[in-house]
């Protein structure tokens, strides 16, 4: 009779152990979310700053805010706010003669803000430009003579506005 007994609660203890592990394994997989790629952000940047080719040069970092939540399956996988960088990549100022300037600034990567994060608590990789040429003036510099010195118009982009950056590679997530 002992013995049936100390069987038994071997397997007490051991069904309890398959409980627990397989309710750890259901809540681990619960908190796991993939952000599939090509998955569009909608970010700002920041007012205080002008993004002009007349005052920003080749290789500058910018900073960008996500302008709405990202939601998969009801849940806010990114929250409004979090912070990302993009990088000018070409920059040509105005010059002479009407021509204009030409600016382009590439995504780079996000940061999450909020529940989620990456394994690593790394960034989020991103892919997507924004281009902006300025008003050329040629016309008026072959119309007058002193139009030879009259400068195009700089590549501006507005921080009014809001702009679309992409996930560049599925990401896996995970809750807090």
């Amino acid at each position: 009779m002992s013995r049936f007994i100390t069987n038994r609660r071997y397997v007490l203890v051991l069904l309890a152990v398959i409980v627990a592990l397989v309710s750890f394994v259901a809540t681990a997989q619960a908190a796991k979310v993939q952000l599939p790629e090509g998955t569009e952000i909608k970010v700002k940047f920041p007012t205080s700053i002008k993004i002009s080719s007349g005052v920003l040069g080749t290789g500058v970092p910018l900073l960008f805010y996500v302008d709405e939540d990202v939601m998969i399956g009801g849940k806010t996988i990114i929250e409004k706010g979090a912070e990302g960088t993009a990088t000018v990549t070409e920059s040509v100022k105005s010059r002479k003669a009407g021509k204009p300037g030409k600016i382009v600034l590439e995504f780079g990567e996000l940061t999450p803000k909020g529940d989620f994060h990456t394994a690593e608590n790394g960034p989020i990789k991103l892919t997507g430009t924004i281009t902006a040429e300025g008003k050329g003036k040629k016309i008026l510099s072959y119309l007058f003579i002193a139009g030879l010195f009259i400068k195009g118009g700089q590549g501006e982009i507005s921080p009014y506005k809001v702009y679309t950056a992409t996930i560049a590679e599925t990401v896996i997530l995970q809750d807090n």
